[in-house]
């Protein structure tokens, strides 16, 4: 992927000048590690880690290119991969579409044709000092910028995008393993993705009578490696705020804190419950409310402006309920870290229900720029099907509870 297309920069203010479409491969072996290569000296952003991938010549599809990107770069020759997330970031000279692929199947061993080193990462949590380091070297980096500013001398773009990306360690409180060199800003958001698993379990219990066999379910779930739970009650019998209903949220919050598993709240129930959570799914009223009472406001590494993380639960995820494109647009502005989209499929619980079809659910993907669970009709046997239609996994609650 060229430096040209990856560096972080601000939107442009006028017509873009022409139109970039990129195909990114997200390289990812069955132990979870990400393929990385580095850029050879004599290119722009010499020594920086990025994901392979290229632009789209005429007449490919994204895979298409996709494939034969990943075989003039790294001679491995794609047998599995799906259309993920699409960014969209305009800079002064272009606009560019980043369409980012999960690559889970491939014939050969990675090797770099274009004199670049290749490297297998792992993520994990990183300390305090990780990130202490990590924003020491940051501010480091610009305060050298704005010495040079000083003199009289204008640096260019490409100093102003390397002096201000951030490490992972700094971003997003990851670190790699092994560690590696900085990391050009594209990288940065699939890494992000990459952390929120691919099957959403939403809880339907109705009351304290519901609860055992619901403890029960959740327990094999986890066991079977679910590690991403949503705790919506809306027909909780003794309404959505009861003792009876919090008192329930703190048995499964037990066990999905054993499990290594997140449970997020659904705002429907109250705010004050959040900070015992890992986090709130808002529904798409609450997220629209959300926004428009959010005042503080930043840029994403693509030049979008998003709401300030200080603006909601510090330290907690975000998720989104959408039904369509506006949704999807609140929830990208939300820094959400997914949403949810639906009804896909018809439900039992739902019959006759408009709903909108897998043809539907990828046209509105292709332009959510953040993960999209499908949801409606959903279970193990949706899933792949899912994926193939841009899904970053799947939700649901009999399907997987």
């Amino acid at each position: 992927m060229t430096a040209e297309t990856t560096g972080a920069g601000k939107a442009a203010t006028s017509a873009p000048v022409k139109l970039l479409d990129v195909a990114v491969g997200v390289v990812i072996r069955a132990d979870g590690s990400l393929l990385l290569g580095q850029r050879p000296d004599g290119k722009p952003y010499a020594g920086w880690w990025e994901l392979p991938g290229g632009k789209l010549e005429p007449g490919e599809t994204v895979l298409e290119a996709l494939a034969r990107e990943l075989k003039e770069e790294v001679d491995i020759d794609v047998t599995a991969s799906t259309p993920w997330v699409t960014h969209i970031h305009a800079y002064s000279h272009a606009t560019v579409r980043l369409f980012f692929c999960r690559v889970t199947a491939w014939t050969g061993e990675p090797r770099g044709l274009e004199s670049q080193a290749l490297q297998w990462v792992g993520s994990r949590l990183a300390t305090e000092d990780e990130i202490a380091t990590a924003r020491v070297a940051l501010s480091d980096r610009l305060a050298a910028l704005e010495a040079r500013k000083a003199t009289g001398e204008t640096p260019g773009d490409l100093d102003v995008a390397q002096a201000r990306a951030q490490a992972p360690e700094d971003a997003l409180g990851l670190a790699l393993t092994p560690a590696v060199g900085p990391l050009l800003p594209a990288a940065l958001p699939p890494l992000r993705w990459l952390q929120v698993p691919t099957r959403y379990a939403i809880t339907n219990m109705g009351g304290p009578a519901g609860l055992p066999a619901f403890l029960a379910r959740l327990d094999a779930a986890l066991a079977s490696g679910l590690k991403l739970v949503q705790l919506r009650e809306p027909g909780w019998v003794d309404g959505v705020d009861a003792d009876s209903l919090f008192d329930a949220m703190q048995q499964i919050l037990a066990r999905t804190r054993f499990a290594g598993a997140r449970l997020l709240v659904n705002s429907v129930h109250p705010a004050a419950w959040w900070s015992f959570s890992d986090g709130v799914h808002f529904r798409a009223t609450d997220a629209a409310h959300a926004l428009q009472a959010a005042d503080v406001a930043e840029n994403d590494d693509f030049g979008n402006q998003v709401v300030a993380p200080t603006a909601l639960p510090a330290g907690k995820w975000r998720a989104v309920s959408a039904h369509n494109a506006a949704d999807l647009a609140c929830a990208r502005a939300l820094d959400a870290e997914f949403a949810v989209l639906g009804p896909v499929l018809e439900t039992a619980s739902h019959p006759g229900a408009v709903t909108l079809g897998w043809k539907g659910f990828a046209e509105l993907v292709q332009s959510a720029g953040l993960p999209v669970f499908a949801l409606g009709g959903q279970s193990e046997a949706t899933e792949q099907v899912a994926r193939e239609h841009g899904a970053h996994g799947i939700a649901g609650i009999r399907g997987l509870l």
